[in-house]
C-alpha cells in the first residue's frame, strides 16, 4: 500500500512542477502575457515528451494595440497553447492550438 502512496505523491508533485513550469515558460516565452492558466497536464508516453500541458493564455489584442486604440477596459485575445516537456522538465515544443 506503501508503494502506491509514494506513486502518487510522486505523480502529483511531477504534475505539479509541469505546471509550473509550463506557466512561467509561456508568461517568459510570449509578449504581454496578462494571464496563464493551465488546463491540463498529462504524462505522455510517445515521442521525446514525458509531459504535455495545456493553457489558456489572454494576451491584449494586438489590432487594437497597433492602431493605439484606447479602451476603458483592456481588451484581451484568449488563445489555447500546447506544451511539450521531457522528463527533466525541459521544454522540447510549444504552440498555439486555437484561438478561443
Amino acid at each position: 500500500m506503501k508503494t502506491t502512496l509514494n506513486a502518487e505523491h510522486a505523480s502529483r508533485s511531477g504534475i505539479v512542477e509541469a505546471q509550473v513550469v509550463a506557466r512561467e515558460f509561456l508568461a517568459d516565452a510570449l509578449s504581454d502575457v496578462q494571464r496563464v492558466d493551465i488546463t491540463k497536464v498529462a504524462p505522455v508516453t510517445s515521442g521525446g515528451a514525458t509531459w504535455e500541458a495545456e493553457a489558456e493564455v489572454w494576451q491584449p489584442n494586438p489590432t487594437l494595440k497597433s492602431l493605439g486604440i484606447e479602451t476603458g477596459r483592456p481588451v484581451l485575445d484568449h488563445n489555447h497553447y500546447l506544451i511539450r516537456l521531457d522528463a527533466l522538465l525541459n521544454v522540447l515544443e510549444y504552440e498555439l492550438r486555437e484561438s478561443f
